[in-house]
């Protein structure tokens, strides 16, 4: 037969005392965590329909980049740039927004206009967190050559250095690093040459590449 306990022993009790505990604070807090509930509600709900809104906007771009890249590879660079136009100013903040900062700069040098405006572009393009090593190179290499084509020597040979790093090959690392080797030499920095140097070393060099790469010291 259970024993029954007491009210005495009931209060008593570690474990009702502390559920007595529990309901007492609730009891006392109860608007201000009916409030906490809703505002947690609020903040998923924003989370899940956001993350909808970010999926969305990334299909639009993805449609409206292969439009793009149908007119760039029929070499129709004016309707091409329209639609990455359209991208980089309303799907800016997807992957596909921001690779059509790289093709606008590609198809500024294409059409002839300024180095200002290819520069402009593709300086936007790496600044942004594109996982996309092949495009991204090129334009750190694009860069180089706009700044070492002005003379700027030491801005050149920086952005050759991030190619280097970045590039997949390492043909096209021991070449991006070399030219930045020339640049920082060019432009007056021993220091600099020496850090192109100590990262051409860095890599597995062949006998023909060692060579090129002793000319430099």
């Amino acid at each position: 037969m259970t024993e029954k306990l007491s009210k005495k022993e009931l209060k008593e009790d570690p474990f009702f005392e502390e559920v007595a505990h529990v309901l007492t604070f609730f009891q006392k807090n109860q608007r201000s965590i009916l409030i906490l509930a809703v505002v947690l509600a609020i903040l998923l709900g924003g989370f899940f329909i956001g993350r909808s809104v970010i999926r969305q906007n990334e299909r639009e771009a993805s449609g409206y980049f292969g439009i793009a890249m149908d007119f760039y590879k029929k070499q129709d660079y004016l309707n091409a740039e329209d639609q990455f136009l359209l991208l980089a100013e309303s799907y800016k903040n997807t992957q596909w927004g921001k690779r059509a900062y790289y093709y606008l700069g590609l198809i500024a040098r294409t059409k002839g206009g300024s180095q200002a405006e290819g520069l402009d572009y593709m300086e936007t393009f790496v600044g942004f967190k594109v996982k996309d090593p092949l495009i991204k190179t090129s334009a750190y290499q694009y860069i180089a050559s706009v700044y070492e084509s002005q003379n700027d020597y030491l801005s050149a040979a920086e952005y050759y250095m991030n190619a280097a790093k970045l590039a997949v090959s390492k043909t096209d690392k021991v070449d991006l690093g070399i030219r930045a080797a020339y640049a920082y030499r060019y432009g007056g920095n021993p220091a600099g040459v020496q850090t192109a140097v100590n990262y051409l070393e860095s890599l597995e060099l062949n006998e023909g590449e060692k060579n090129r790469v002793a000319l430099l010291k």
